[in-house]
């Protein structure tokens, strides 16, 4: 029985927090979440004046375990002391439910995107109103090591892939022989992605086969995290691949192994009162919600111009989200 709460909690925390926040609306198909509209009051531009939001219920459940899982880049990437992914997993133990919640890193709380708040923890129940006790986290280098760890996984790979252009790690300021007038004239040109277009040798090219794949540490972070060979729903459906895979590969050892590659304020002694408190993971239902600008959220500017996600119904005005993700969990 613990095995099987171990191959749950095992596999959310490595896939979750590492892949990004986009993945989990499809990732299991207990529960669609995106049926409750709300009135929109979109806000274009985000000024100085910003109205905090005066509901501050939570909810206070001593049946509830919410652990804040929490990926990043990590040494060597942009922005990797960052979280890409912010994942709140909240487990009901009295009524056998299981909530995966997802928070875009884009999202606006207290005059910055919430993955620069230097409290994630308070952020994350500010929003949602779930108390969260405890946090894990892992960058891209602790991913590889933990599949490394296993000796590798077997991806069952339902769909060829082809994406050209995969980063290069070490080569994102790379001239790719141009000089600086012709960088220049590129810049002024164009912008994101076809601005990098223009810099093919930054990049390689990956693909992949339908059928058993077996992949290193490595190979499986490029099998997740590639973007430009689908769609966000492809890279949906490879994330789900990688965690059966891990599901089938992982023991109960390797815990102990992982907990030293991983950051968590957890403990040996929590884990096993949190092991004990959940018992059979197979007899709970699970469901994910995840916040976009499809359901509770609008896209914006800030005042520097970066992009922003905002609730719909004003600046720090958690109301409907809360109420969204009870409806939904």
């Amino acid at each position: 029985m613990k095995n099987k709460t171990l191959l749950f909690i095992i596999p959310i925390f490595l896939i979750g927090v590492v892949l990004g926040s986009f993945g989990y609306t499809k990732l299991f198909a207990n529960k669609t979440n995106n049926t409750n509209e709300v009135t929109i009051n979109p806000t274009p531009e985000i000024s100085q004046e910003e109205n905090l939001d005066t509901n501050t219920d939570k909810v206070v459940n001593k049946n509830l375990i919410n652990i804040l899982l929490l990926g990043s880049g990590g040494g060597g990437h942009s922005g990797g002391s960052l979280s890409d992914s912010i994942i709140l997993v909240s487990v009901d133990t009295k009524n056998k439910k299981i909530g995966l919640i997802s928070i875009p890193r884009d999202f606006w709380f207290s005059g910055h995107k919430i993955n620069e708040d230097p409290s994630i923890k308070d952020a994350v129940t500010a929003i949602t109103g779930f108390s969260v006790s405890n946090y894990i986290s892992v960058d891209f280098n602790g991913f590889v090591k933990i599949i490394d760890g296993l000796g590798g996984i077997d991806v069952d790979i339902k769909k060829s892939y082809l994406d050209n252009f995969y980063p290069i790690k070490g080569l994102e300021n790379e001239t790719c022989g141009k000089n600086n007038e012709e960088i220049t004239l590129l810049h002024q040109k164009y912008s994101g992605f076809e601005l990098e277009k223009n810099f093919t040798c930054r990049y390689e090219k990956i693909e992949y086969g339908v059928g058993i794949a077996k992949m290193s540490g490595e190979n499986t972070l490029k099998y997740v995290r590639s973007r430009h060979g689908d769609s966000d729903f492809g890279r949906s459906r490879r994330q789900f691949e990688v965690l059966i895979a891990i599901t089938k590969k992982v023991k109960v050892e390797d815990f102990d192994k992982f907990l030293k590659i991983v950051k968590t304020d957890l403990e040996s002694s929590k884990i096993k009162e949190i092991i004990s408190k959940i018992e059979n993971v197979l007899d709970y239902k699970i469901s994910t919600v995840q916040l976009t600008d499809g359901n509770v959220l609008v896209s914006s500017k800030s005042l520097s111009g970066a992009y922003i996600l905002i609730p719909k119904l004003g600046i720090n005005n958690f109301i409907s989200i809360k109420a969204f993700i009870l409806n939904n969990i």
